[in-house]
């Protein structure tokens, strides 16, 4: 990932270590969700790799079992958002030195149904004990056999749209963690489980290949990560909050807060949604929205790139302020 302007600290690291360490056109420059290999018949092999850990990731009480398949998920989204179409894994776990023969088994029996729902396979990997939280590291790879995705790409004037639904993450954490409450139980549940097993947008993903400018996905927060898009291109991403889709129980726990927009913007920054952000050009609107009830699953247009650097909220790309939020980093 490249630095932005709003990030110090990790971002910083990142650029840093892309200078001094990723030279090969593979890395990309460190710039996007993988990196690619391309292959002598015209495919692209994409590889990413993505690093949990119980208390950062997920509660430090979380079971195993659902941390690897937050991992298997997170990973498959970073393919998601390249274009990519997922095939093997490595996998990497620390366990700590009092884990129970249970727990084991049950990360084993989740990983294999987790497998089988998303088609792909173990190939290899390192497990050891440590005296810390459980951690689990993941390299996913995927092939692409057409256009590859990537985090540069938006040009003024393009439309900026995004998956699903957002918000869903940090309030699925704040349920998870008792700092938030919902009126309904059904709602805490839901968001619960969009926190800790996210949906990745493969299908999306794929379709997007020939038809988007750029992509991401929403892992560090919708604004966070459209700095990214943005600082990959060198242009501002304006975007409209009252356009950001919300789920029902993400709607509801708005309307009973007293400070709506400083709510909603809570939901812009919050991370852990896993939806795909990208532009696209005006044109092809009808193409994506095609694409969209084609698979079922709904995109919504929350903006506009105008010229400028970073990101702003405004209406119909008419900037009014910077958000007053950004988005997570690990330090």
């Amino acid at each position: 990932m490249k630095s932005d302007p709003h990030f110090t600290g990790e971002f910083a690291f990142i650029a840093a270590l892309a200078t001094k360490a990723a030279k090969t056109p593979e890395a990309l420059g460190l710039g996007d969700d993988g990196a690619v290999l391309w292959m002598g018949d015209g495919r692209k092999l994409v590889l990413v790799a993505d690093m949990l850990q119980a208390g950062i990731h997920a509660l430090s009480d979380a079971a195993p079992a659902q941390i690897a398949c937050k991992a298997l998920r997170t990973n498959l989204s970073d393919l998601a958002a390249m274009g990519a179409q997922p095939a093997f894994y490595l996998s990497t776990l620390c366990w700590p030195k009092d884990t129970d023969e249970a727990q084991k088994q049950a990360l084993i029996d989740a990983l294999a149904e987790d497998q089988e729902r998303f088609g792909i396979s173990l190939i290899g990997g390192d497990t050891i004990g440590g005296a810390g939280l459980f951690t689990i590291s993941i390299t996913m790879l995927g092939w692409a056999g057409g256009p590859l995705l990537r985090r540069a790409g938006a040009q003024v004037g393009d439309d900026v749209w995004v998956s699903g639904t957002i918000g869903d993450g940090v309030l699925g954490l704040g349920v998870a963690q008792g700092s938030i409450s919902v009126a309904q139980e059904a709602d805490a549940q839901f968001l619960r489980r969009r926190y800790e097993y996210p949906d990745p947008r493969l299908a999306l993903g794929e379709k997007l290949a020939s038809l988007a400018c750029c992509a991401i996905d929403v892992s560090d927060g919708l604004i966070a990560d459209a700095a990214h898009l943005a600082g990959a291109a060198t242009v501002c991403l304006c975007l409209d909050p009252d356009q950001v889709p919300l789920s029902d129980a993400g709607r509801r726990w708005l309307e009973s807060e007293a400070g709506r927009q400083n709510a909603l913007e809570y939901l812009m920054a919050g991370g852990d949604d896993y939806e795909l952000l990208f532009t696209a050009a005006g044109k092809d609107r009808q193409k994506i929205e095609s694409v969209s009830q084609q698979i079922g699953l709904s995109v919504s247009r929350i903006g506009r790139v105008i010229e400028g650097q970073g990101v702003v909220l405004g209406r119909d790309g008419e900037p009014y302020r910077k958000p007053r939020q950004t988005g997570f980093t690990h330090f």
